[in-house]
């Protein structure tokens, strides 16, 4: 069992490696930690303020965490 699986159909947010910021509804993963997001949205930080983008259904793969 994954260490991730009391988080599906919860909100997360998850940080990538390259710095980015996603969040979303945890709809699964598998056993090399790749996760999908539904309703998933980036937040871009700025000094003008935080920009979200929205991405919908989103993959990231378990080597970007």
């Amino acid at each position: 069992m994954s260490l991730l699986q009391p988080y599906i159909n919860l909100n997360v947010l998850v940080i990538t490696l390259d710095g980015r910021v996603l969040v979303g509804k945890l709809r699964g993963t598998d056993q090399t930690a790749n996760v999908v997001l539904e309703k998933c949205h980036e937040r871009v930080f700025s000094q003008d303020g935080t920009e979200i983008v929205p991405l919908g259904l989103y993959m990231i793969r378990g080597d970007c965490m």
